[in-house]
């Protein structure tokens, strides 16, 4: 797939959409004078969690480039389908990087304004363009998820398929 069909891909897929729409819900139902010691508070999960994630996701990776054989990634490529499942887990992956960056800066910053007396309000804008960024990030993982799902089922299918051609080839 082209670039730029993979950036139409983008545009028409499910998660940023909903990232978009739960950044929305959760700016509307955050305080508007909320403090640097909640952020701070925010922060500090939101780094735990990406970090989890992210981990849990190059572990994946590896798998996922290591796991097939050359006839099971050709058998994928006849549809282009290897690489396309590649492209979304490393797109995935540096929308996670991003996140826990953007999230361990966020959360420096917002120690010294916690320290401060009286200590002011957050600035919400950072809410939201972090928020979208690490719900974005999160909902893709899960988007990356379903691929690797499709990809075993495709794996089923080529030993189904091999398997029909060589009786053999599964002793």
């Amino acid at each position: 797939m082209m670039t730029k069909d993979r950036f139409l891909s983008i545009l028409v897929s499910w998660d940023w959409p909903l990232a978009a729409i739960l950044t929305l819900v959760l700016g509307w139902l955050l305080p508007s004078d909320a403090t640097y010691g909640l952020a701070n508070g925010i922060f500090e999960v939101s780094i735990s969690v990406l970090a989890i994630v992210f981990s849990i996701f190059f572990a994946a990776l590896a798998i996922l480039i290591t796991a097939g054989d050359n006839d099971f990634v050709r058998f994928l490529e006849r549809d282009g389908l290897y690489k396309e499942i590649v492209w979304t887990f490393r797109l995935t992956f540096i929308m996670l990087a991003v996140a826990l960056v953007f999230a361990i800066t966020l959360y420096a910053t917002s120690l010294a304004g916690a320290e401060s007396a009286p200590p002011p309000t957050y600035p919400h804008t950072l809410f939201a363009l972090f928020g979208f960024t690490a719900l974005y990030a999160l909902l893709a993982a899960v988007s990356s998820s379903l691929d690797i799902i499709k990809y075993a089922e495709y794996r089923a299918k080529y030993l189904e398929i091999t398997s029909q051609n060589d009786p053999k080839a599964l002793t």
